[in-house]
């Protein structure tokens, strides 16, 4: 049997380079990264040409504009990527019979309902990169015929440009911190969410894919927390004082979802997949983070 190609868009990023470090664990894929230098999702000829050129079976879109408040000044930029080069990615998958997944955010949701987030609920995003991201899911169910987009939220890691690198480098210098104490969700350690893809993507190769229902799903680690919650478990881990001070969302200037804790019921279902508590995770996370 063929070894099952995986291309990766955006590999270059957060999630991206999560993957590539975990990765080799699954021996049954043999993935392809590409950052946008490589493959520009954008172009629709250079994704065509790519497909043409190597036997994919999966693709994970991780490329993406995900800067929040940049997405406020550069809107059009914001939705090529997010929005139309998703739906390239639909089309052009659709035609050449390769599943996709497709990363997207707690950010298309705003209203707050009360209870955990089920992918069925409807979508109010607050700000330009929700409403791209929403597009993005939009034209990737409309194009794909086998999807799987993935609702995450809050992502960090020990490395790169990230809530958690910049909460414990202010925390070692023993710098003051301001953190809204009113937006409540669920943090999301990197690492797991590669490793659950890459599992999700090993049972599709052992076993027939169509098992498996396209559509949304969560991911997130388990748990809630507030911003706030999510930096004092940071910091408290450094001996030196670092003083952490509550603040408001309502004098942040850019809107953002008050409750985006998501569901992950029909995660757990359909895929099998036992998914670690934040503070677990987050553990972890210190632990490689203080040893680089």
């Amino acid at each position: 049997m063929a070894i099952p190609g995986v291309l990766i868009t955006g590999s270059e990023g957060l999630l991206g380079g999560a993957l590539q470090a975990t990765f080799k664990a699954y021996s049954l894929l043999a993935p392809l990264f590409c950052s946008k230098s490589v493959l520009d999702i954008t172009d629709p000829d250079q994704i065509e040409s790519y497909l043409k050129a190597h036997a994919i079976q999966y693709i994970i879109n991780c490329a993406a504009c995900t800067d929040v408040q940049l997405a406020e000044q550069e809107v059009a930029s914001c939705f090529k990527v997010n929005s139309i080069g998703a739906g390239h990615l639909a089309a052009l998958a659709a035609k050449y019979h390769v599943v996709l997944f497709h990363i997207s955010t707690d950010y298309v949701f705003g209203a707050t309902i009360g209870r955990p987030l089920r992918p069925d609920d409807p979508t109010d995003p607050l700000n330009q990169y929700g409403r791209s991201k929403r597009t993005g899911e939009q034209l990737v169910a409309e194009q794909a015929t086998h999807f799987y987009i993935i609702r995450t939220a809050w992502l960090y890691g020990e490395k790169g440009n990230n809530f958690f690198t910049k909460i414990a480098a202010l925390a070692q210098q023993g710098r003051t911190i301001q953190m809204v104490d009113d937006q409540i969700g669920s943090p999301t350690y990197v690492y797991d969410l590669a490793t659950a893809i890459w599992e999700i993507i090993e049972k599709m190769a052992k076993h027939n894919p169509e098992h498996y229902p396209s559509g949304i799903y969560h991911y997130t680690n388990e748990g809630v927390a507030s911003w706030y919650d999510f930096a004092y478990a940071i910091v408290t881990t450094f001996s030196n004082r670092c003083s952490l001070m509550p603040l408001s969302s309502s004098v942040v200037d850019l809107k953002r979802p008050y409750y985006s804790v998501l569901s992950k019921s029909s995660f757990r279902e359909v895929f099998q997949i036992k998914i670690p508590h934040w503070q677990h995770s987050l553990a972890i996370c210190l632990k490689r983070w203080q040893a680089q």
